[in-house]
């Protein structure tokens, strides 16, 4: 019991951690209803887990559409607890991951800062290295801007040449095309006169080929003539190319770039004459001894100086301070980070890292909601095994004692009285009512449905005639059988076959009832104001004990199918009731529904077989405990 109920607190302490935190990161997910979505989801988890247990204790007996749509709803809100943890968690790691960033782009900034304080004072030093070196007074500044102004005069031209270079460019490109043809006609001259001088087949065939004459490899006078009114065409072509590139001279284009060429020199003489003009200048004011206080100047840019080192201590200290705070939140990352480089065996980049943590979080809401439900159902098994365990308490079982009643009457039907009944004697008209009969009794226990319930119980709290009738298989509901009917059907069943009145077995008989009759309440109260309790039934008929029956009277069946006298037997019998199957009698034996074959009675002595019948006896109402008399066992046990 103890280790039943810790596992139902551990489960409901899981279970009752995954609704909190499902239901914070289903708020973090739908955070502009967050009082609904409180509700909904509290809710939802208890229903997930009262349909769980449900499910658990009542599924046998559900049906299968009930059955398919809870066990979905369990499964969808066991997806839905752990996306809201999945949400929960990976909004904890986002804002871990933003303060990190956030403290890393602000070191960045103040880093910034620093370079930016680091370059005025590195300006400011070199303007005092300037003072100091290069003299004291207005000459020593006057004598470095004539150096200036004479370095512009040297780079004047130099800065103008890339657009002087460009408007030429212009221009060539204006004659580049008559230049190409000119040069592709003295490369055909070339290579025709080239031809002719080698003197070969080949070549000549080659040069005639050019020339525009009969390519027979002959160099005569018609070849001679050909070559040299095509030279003539060519020099023709040669010459008005040339005019071509003469006339560009006067095209826009080129008369544009030409003139630009004209003023981008034109700039650059006039700033070497500016800066001739201030060179002058400067070396007036030489003249005039004129002096500067350079002291002034040092102490402005020492005083910048120290306003900026100042500047920069206050951003180190906050940069020390965000470093730090930095190191913590990757000491709390570390953990993980060492997981991702021990799985993926590289070192763990940002991208790695968080695809660890994704994992890690898949982990956990993978075991979480669905340990918590599992553990709840095992709590169930546990507390069902303890009530198992338990012993069950002594009722009265009411349909043994009329069972056994009923058994008691046929097999101890008494001393023969004035109307004895001769059994080969027996109306055929009998057989086939027991036949029907029982057919119907059988199927009817088989297919009988949990709807029948009420029915049976009604039933079952019938008088003890009914009872006793049903007991040997008569069916509720037909009429009563007569007494030869109860003594054929005593026949059709070994477990109630007629045997000689034996002592020894009436005192067993005799104790049996006395037995049972001890578990008689003093005050029985009317057959038909009795309910049966289900639960008392549940408990009083195990599944488990009807599948050991079940399974020792199959055993029995496949020992007796190796007797030739049983299968001769059930050959005859087969032969003679053609409309009746093994099969179905064999499932009724193996059920418990009959205690015998009926074939099984072809193997006892022949001491039953009756006479052809030449009369039919009509059956009488039957009358309770009509075939007792003063001698009957049945009257003295109840006296």
């Amino acid at each position: 019991m103890f280790l039943g109920v810790l596992v139902l607190l551990t489960a409901l302490t899981i279970s009752a951690v995954a609704i909190y935190y499902s239901v914070s990161g289903l708020v973090a997910i739908f955070a502009a209803a967050a009082l609904p979505i409180m509700i909904m989801g509290g809710v939802l988890e208890v229903g997930k887990l009262v349909t769980a247990v449900w499910l658990h204790r009542y599924w046998a007996q559900t049906k299968w559409w009930l059955k398919s749509y809870l066990s979905l709803a369990v499964i969808l809100l066991m997806f839905i607890t752990s996306m809201g943890i999945f949400g929960f968690l990976s909004k904890a790691h986002i804002e871990q991951t933003s303060a990190s960033e956030e403290s890393v782009a602000q070191v960045q900034r103040i880093d910034t800062e620093i370079a930016r304080y680091n370059a005025v004072i590195d300006r400011a030093e070199e303007k005092i290295e300037t003072l100091e070196t290069r003299g004291t007074g207005g000459q020593s500044n006057i004598q470095s801007q004539i150096d200036i102004e004479e370095e512009r005069i040297k780079t004047a031209y130099e800065r103008y040449q890339p657009q002087i270079e460009e408007q030429q460019k212009i221009i060539d490109q204006q004659q580049e095309l008559y230049n190409n043809q000119l040069t592709q006609l003295d490369d055909l001259l070339g290579s025709v006169q080239e031809f002719i001088a080698q003197g070969t087949d080949s070549s000549i065939k080659q040069a005639q080929t050019i020339i525009g004459t009969r390519a027979d490899g002959n160099w005569g006078s018609g070849s001679a003539r050909t070559y040299r009114n095509w030279v003539a065409t060519q020099e023709e072509r040669r010459q008005e190319i040339i005019s071509k590139i003469e006339q560009l001279a006067n095209n826009p284009t080129v008369i544009a770039a030409r003139e630009e060429i004209l003023r981008l020199r034109g700039l650059a003489e006039k700033q070497i004459e500016e800066s001739n003009r201030l060179i002058t200048s400067y070396r007036e004011q030489l003249s005039s001894n004129r002096t500067i206080d350079v002291g002034s100047l040092i102490d402005a840019e020492l005083a910048k100086i120290n306003e900026t080192n100042d500047n920069i201590d206050k951003l180190t200290e906050e940069k020390y301070a965000l470093e730090a705070e930095y190191r913590k939140l990757e000491a709390e990352v570390g953990p993980i980070k060492y997981i991702a480089e021990f799985v993926y065996g590289e070192q763990a980049d940002k991208d790695l890292l968080e695809q660890a943590v994704r994992w890690v979080i898949l982990l956990i809401i993978f075991v979480f909601d669905p340990l918590a439900v599992l553990l709840l159902i095992a709590s169930q098994y546990t507390f069902e095994t303890i009530r198992n365990k338990k012993p069950k308490k002594e009722v009265f079982d009411w349909d043994d004692y009329e069972h056994k009643r009923a058994q008691a009457i046929v097999d101890n039907p008494g001393p023969e009285g004035d109307k004895d009944v001769n059994v080969n004697e027996a109306p055929d008209s009998v057989d086939d009512e027991l036949a029907q009969s029982s057919a119907t009794e059988e199927e009817q226990a088989v297919d009988k449905q949990p709807e029948q319930t009420e029915s049976r119980a009604e039933d079952e709290a019938s008088d003890d005639s009914s009872r006793a009738e049903r007991d040997i298989g008569g069916q509720p509901g037909t009429p009563p059988l007569g007494d030869d009917t109860v003594y054929e059907i005593a026949k059709s069943t070994a477990s109630m076959t007629m045997e000689p009145f034996d002592g020894k077995l009436a005192e067993e008989t005799v104790k049996e009832q006395m037995e049972a009759e001890e578990l008689v309440p003093d005050v029985i109260e009317p057959a038909v104001n009795m309910k049966i309790d289900e639960e008392w039934q549940e408990r009083e008929k195990p599944e488990t004990k009807k599948k050991q029956e079940s399974s020792e009277r199959l055993k029995a069946l496949e020992e007796k199918e190796n007797d030739e006298e049983y299968v001769a037997a059930r050959t005859k019998w087969k032969a003679e009731n053609p409309d009746q199957t093994l099969k179905h009698y064999k499932n009724l034996y193996a059920k418990g529904v009959i205690d015998s074959l009926p074939w099984e009675q072809n193997t006892i002595e022949n001491k039953y077989t009756r006479e052809p019948l030449t009369e039919v006896i009509e059956p009488e109402g039957y009358s309770q405990n009509s075939e007792q008399n003063e001698n009957t066992l049945f009257n003295k046990l109840k006296k």
